[in-house]
């Protein structure tokens, strides 16, 4: 449960956001050069820092022969090591904090939704920074009249970094709108029932489940105007169901994690993500970690957080590509035109190719009288296709076309089942999981 406060708490937790807001809402007005130079000077602060002060970089750094002053200009940055969710996962936390650390901390544990949890510490002045960074993106998204009546579906796991964000969030919002995704789908139906929201922010499977519930309640819910989806990529599927339970509501996404807190957010007037580059450096590389315009793995260094810096972290796990193309919004901020999906969902044929998930699933989701399904490989070339039906008599159907849509290019293994549950301590239900090996 989040903790109540006293007035005086709350009076000092405002004064910290509204200096985070200050500085988010001047950081927006920077030029792209003025935006370069910042990234710049943050980064070179940090890998000094991290060489002098952080045990995990001091081994990473001496064993790949880099010293800061190897980074003379932006050329230079393949020249400082990529950093895996391994290393931080088999890191002891006095390897990632400073031993004289004077900050405010928190200690967060990513939600291992690519497999392999890990653990960082965040300064609480980055953690008031993510808060305004989204605050200011809500109040773009309301074109600046915010909705009041929201609901906020969260990990109410204490080591997430939504917590965090839903601890200082409950500064401004009655913790009664501020739900544990990790209660019953009926619950949350109940709530959302209940309140009627104008405005939802919530994770992708967690209101996909939801929706499923009221659809077979026959219940749409009209009076929701926005809703704000994170952590996880929006499928096509769960964007049809969305838009059919929640008919009036704009569907909007942003990139976060708890490594790099902001990485990016989905333009309003076009297809692509822009980058949030006062937040981050992003980069998109290949397998040998140099650059590539192809579709290549992201590559984030976070500059809002000195207590455990994140530098040209690969750990995302998610495959891009950039957008070279001016955007009509006018923003100069980089952007990529979609994520293809994170590499440990990627599947892999019979022969050895690596295939992106979305191949399949743009494939089978329009099936009609599929409510929800799950695509699991375990060997390659073989696909185990998981499906719920909107009823027992349609499921020999589904099965057919599933096979029809897929072709003759995977050995498919189709099962009906009653319940497709996210994985052991996760609230996640991803829609394509690869068991096979990350290929090299």
């Amino acid at each position: 449960m989040i903790a109540t406060h006293t007035p005086t708490q709350i009076r000092n937790r405002g004064r910290h956001l509204h200096t985070a807001l200050d500085q988010v809402i001047e950081q927006r007005a920077w030029s792209r050069p003025k935006r370069r130079a910042h990234q710049w000077r943050t980064l070179r602060s940090l890998v000094q820092h991290a060489h002098d002060h952080i045990p995990l970089y001091q081994r990473l750094f001496t064993r790949a022969g880099f010293i800061p002053e190897m980074l003379d200009d932006w050329d230079d940055l393949s020249k400082l090591p990529l950093l895996t969710k391994e290393d931080l996962r088999t890191a002891v936390k006095t390897d990632l904090l400073a031993k004289d650390n004077r900050d405010d901390i928190r200690w967060l544990a990513s939600s291992g939704s690519t497999g392999i949890p890990a653990t960082i510490a965040r300064t609480e002045d980055s953690l008031w920074h993510y808060m305004a960074c989204n605050t200011a993106l809500f109040y773009d998204w309301c074109h600046g009249k915010p909705l009041s009546n929201g609901l906020y579906l969260v990990d109410m796991a204490r080591d997430s970094i939504d917590f965090a964000a839903a601890d200082l969030l409950s500064t401004t919002v009655p913790s009664s709108r501020i739900l544990s995704v990790h209660d019953p789908v009926a619950k949350l139906t109940r709530e959302l029932l209940s309140i009627a929201p104008d405005f939802i922010s919530s994770y992708p499977s967690t209101l996909r489940a939801i929706a499923l519930d009221l659809r077979t309640q026959k219940r749409v819910m009209p009076k929701t105007q926005l809703i704000h989806l994170t952590s996880e990529m929006l499928d096509a599927h769960t964007r049809h169901l969305l838009t059919k339970v929640f008919p009036n509501a704009r569907l909007i996404e942003t990139y976060t994690s708890t490594e790099g807190g902001l990485v990016a957010w989905q333009c309003m007037h076009d297809a692509r993500w822009h980058i949030a580059e006062t937040n981050v450096i992003c980069e998109i590389v290949d397998d040998h970690g140099l650059p590539t315009d192809g579709l290549g793995h992201i590559v984030i260094t976070d500059l809002t957080n000195t207590a455990t810096p994140i530098l040209r972290y690969r750990g995302l796990g998610d495959l891009a590509r950039w957008e070279p193309e001016p955007c009509p919004c006018g923003s100069t901020a980089r952007s990529i035109r979609h994520i293809e999906g994170r590499s440990a969902a990627m599947l892999r044929t019979l022969a050895g190719a690596i295939v992106s998930p979305y191949v399949i699933t743009n494939a089978i989701e329009e099936i009609p009288g599929m409510a929800q399904y799950q695509v699991v490989q375990k060997q390659a070339g073989i696909l185990e296709v998981r499906i719920i039906a909107e009823s027992d008599t349609q499921v020999p159907r589904i099965e057919s076309q599933i096979r029809q849509s897929l072709g003759a290019a995977w050995t498919l293994e189709i099962t009906s089942v009653s319940k497709i549950a996210a994985p052991s301590g996760s609230h996640k239900v991803p829609l394509v999981i690869s068991e096979l090996p990350l290929a090299a």
